[in-house]
């Protein structure tokens, strides 16, 4: 006779077990079978259930939470970033340029040197502090090498070696919706600010599949470093998207022993780039892009999903080119940052809505925010589709009007709690203490009934530490302590589900993960003290002990 052995594969116990779930949120102990839990309980209920095979694994008290999906991650970026020079941690250009130098000296003449992640506000030892770089800090570090060191958004600095190879010189008009920097006698600095970075990045060699495929693997070891097991990751070009498909097939064909290996660390939610998102594409592709495929939001399984498109109207408040009503700080002119019009936004909605695609768009400025969601409620009244997963990216600044539409109309809030914790000095700078008071506001998402989702944007920020994130939802501290509107502080609980469950929502996947319950996917982390008990302080300083994705470990802090 033949028999299924129905034990499971493996059981925590003595453990501090928070749910999310309704019907159970916190227990002492749940059991993984077949990459799924099986049975979530109390010790004496869950112990039972072991078998011979079942392996053990006693917590100690230590604190089981539901992994993070982070849904809005550019995963494939991260992962191509670990490649090149990293100067997040940078205090000034001196310090990227040191490791210009260093990488010049390693790296054949001709070739390029690139390099990611700067912020002028960590520029704490430049003269002044908070300068931006220039073409003339990098020239010493090499002339025989082109280089692009990218901002963490919407800004690059070039050397004199890359602006001769773009035909980049004081002649040169600023293109359509960029600038190009230039001093005091109108010769190009090197900075190239919004549509003007593509006269040099349209230079750089496109990654191979193989590098790609290096550059998934690399993203999902990091991810995973950070109890991230879900990513949606944005604006995909179709290259990447083959890549993502083809990381994911490989592990399937490896996996040669049964269930006990993953195709990949990360289940991958990917969001094909559409209007306003990318420059370089025109109109007539992306059209073609959304109505030729025949396939649509929601087509895959628990490894790899479509999600919406990847949608921009503006571009970011740090950078001055987020599309607003009154000027900047400092700044007597409104900028017309608005890449989509009201009548063109309505048209590519409906076209998405009749398609049966989501659709997430990167909205920064107060703006870009009321004719997003203008146009949103005007699609939803002409052409209803009930199951509309559809998300406004950023979502800095609401106002009622907007926010009694998102509710109506079930527009998700995706934001970013990592910019309010290593930028929230920032917006201070850009927008002034009034519009500041209304950054991010997760309270008043929350309290009008709109799906509020929390995520890093790596790399488009320091880190993608979810702890970070959790505490400034949490306290609406940045990492200088200063407060940073607020009464828009949520509670832990709410703030947790923000970063797990509320995702789920925008693919469709609430009944496979985010919550630790019989029958949901065994994603989960194992964290090195109580989360729901710290101190506030002391939530930033949470760190994973470990990462399990569908029963398998796949990180270990020992």
């Amino acid at each position: 006779m033949l028999a299924l052995d129905l034990s499971p594969d493996l059981i925590f116990h003595n453990a501090t077990v928070y749910t999310l779930a309704e019907r159970q949120p916190t227990a002492q102990a749940l059991a993984i079978k077949d990459g799924r839990i099986v049975a979530v309980g109390a010790d004496v209920e869950i112990q039972p259930l072991a078998g011979p095979a079942t392996q053990r694994i006693d917590l100690a008290g230590r604190t089981v939470l539901p992994s993070v999906f982070d849904s809005h991650n550019h995963l494939l970026q991260v992962g191509v970033k670990l490649t090149r020079l990293r100067l997040d941690e940078c205090r000034s250009p001196g310090e990227m340029m040191e490791l210009v130098r260093a990488r010049a000296a390693e790296t054949p003449p001709g070739h390029w040197i690139v390099g990611e992640g700067w912020n002028e506000g960590n520029f704490i030892d430049a003269d002044p502090p908070g300068r931006l770089p220039t073409r003339w800090d990098i020239d010493p570090a090499t002339d025989q090498h082109p280089v692009i060191l990218m901002r963490f958004f919407n800004t690059d600095v070039v050397n004199s070696v890359a602006l001769r190879r773009a035909g980049i010189t004081r002649a040169t008009p600023d293109p359509v919706g960029g600038e190009i920097g230039r001093d005091a006698a109108g010769e190009p600095n090197g900075l190239l600010r919004a549509a003007a970075k593509l006269l040099v990045r349209n230079l750089l060699p496109q990654p191979t599949l193989d590098e790609l495929k290096q550059a998934i693997h690399l993203g999902c070891q990091e991810m995973n470093r950070y109890g991230i097991t879900s990513v949606l990751d944005p604006g995909l070009y179709p290259y990447e998207i083959a890549a993502y498909q083809a990381v994911v097939a490989e592990g399937r064909i490896a996996r040669d022993d049964g269930r006990r290996n993953v195709p990949v660390s990360v289940r991958l939610n990917l969001m094909p780039s559409w209007h306003g998102f990318r420059e370089e594409e025109t109109e007539a592709e992306l059209e073609a892009r959304a109505r030729g495929l025949g396939i649509a939001s929601g087509l895959g399984d628990e490894w790899l999903r479509l999600g919406g498109l990847k949608m921009a109207i503006d571009g970011g408040t740090s950078s001055h080119t987020a599309w607003m009503y009154d000027p900047f700080e400092g700044e007597t002119h409104v900028g017309d940052f608005n890449r989509l019009d009201p009548q063109t936004l309505r048209r590519h909605f409906r076209t998405a809505q009749e398609l049966g695609w989501d659709v997430g768009i990167h909205t920064c400025g107060d703006r870009a925010m009321d004719a997003v969601v203008d146009a949103f409620a005007a699609v939803a009244h002409s052409t209803p589709w009930p199951d509309a997963r559809h998300s406004v990216i950023h979502a800095y600044f609401a106002r009622a009007r907007a926010l009694a539409q998102m509710a109506e109309h079930r527009i998700a809030a995706v934001i970013q709690p990592t910019f309010l914790y290593w930028e929230g000095d920032l917006i201070f700078r850009d927008v002034g203490e009034g519009r500041a008071a209304n950054y991010k506001p997760a309270r008043r998402y929350l309290d009008h009934g709109v799906v509020l989702c929390a995520t890093s944007d790596i790399p488009s920020t320091v880190s993608p530490d979810p702890f970070a994130g959790l505490y400034a939802l949490v306290t609406r501290k940045n990492n200088l302590g200063h407060l940073v509107a607020a009464d828009q502080a949520i509670s832990r609980e709410e703030a947790l589900r923000a970063y797990t469950i509320n995702g789920t929502w925008l693919t469709r996947e609430e009944s496979l993960k985010g919550t630790l319950a019989p029958g949901k996917l065994a994603d989960l982390i194992v964290i090195d003290r109580d989360y729901f008990t710290v101190p506030d302080e002391a939530i930033k300083e949470i760190q994973v002990l470990m990462t399990m994705v569908g029963g398998q470990f796949v990180y270990s802090a020992t």
